[in-house]
């Protein structure tokens, strides 16, 4: 039986209209797409999103002037508990230092030096947009090069 008010039928329709919707994307992913946005519009080129290598992962591959940059994006809904910068824990700069050399070893860009970069994105629930953006440049070292 369709609806008979005009309250009922936007009810009835929203309900419809919802099982079409794709669900909205992860925290994650959509700190990395804000992220790769943010780079961009500052005058990075973006040349590769969550390239994998071994046990390792690179959310974004920037190019500037002379650096070829690697970037890890960290986004959280609020610091509460730690900031996104916090959540970079020693094992973790380590697979980004190992991944980065593998990567950059086997894709030498002519005069260009890596660099690993974070962006740490304070995105709380509900809002359109991150509240905060930290751009971190050169922040965990690579030793050896």
């Amino acid at each position: 039986m369709p609806p008979k008010t005009e309250t009922q039928r936007a009810s009835w329709w929203r309900t419809v209209t919802n099982v079409f919707r794709r669900p909205a994307p992860a925290l994650g992913t959509r700190g990395e797409r804000f992220a790769a946005q943010f780079l961009k519009k500052h005058g990075y080129t973006l040349i590769a999103f969550n390239r994998r290598h071994g046990k390792g992962e690179i959310d974004l591959i920037v190019m500037d002037k002379e650096f070829l940059i690697f970037v890890e994006v960290r986004t959280r809904t609020s610091e509460e508990f730690m900031t996104p910068e916090a959540s970079i824990r020693s094992e973790k700069r380590k697979t980004l230092q190992r991944t980065v050399r593998r990567l950059f070893r086997r894709h030498k860009s002519a005069g260009l030096r890596p660099r690993i970069d974070v962006i740490a994105l304070i995105w709380p629930e509900g809002a359109r947009e991150p509240a905060e953006v930290r751009h971190h440049k050169a922040v965990i070292p690579l030793h050896n090069w």
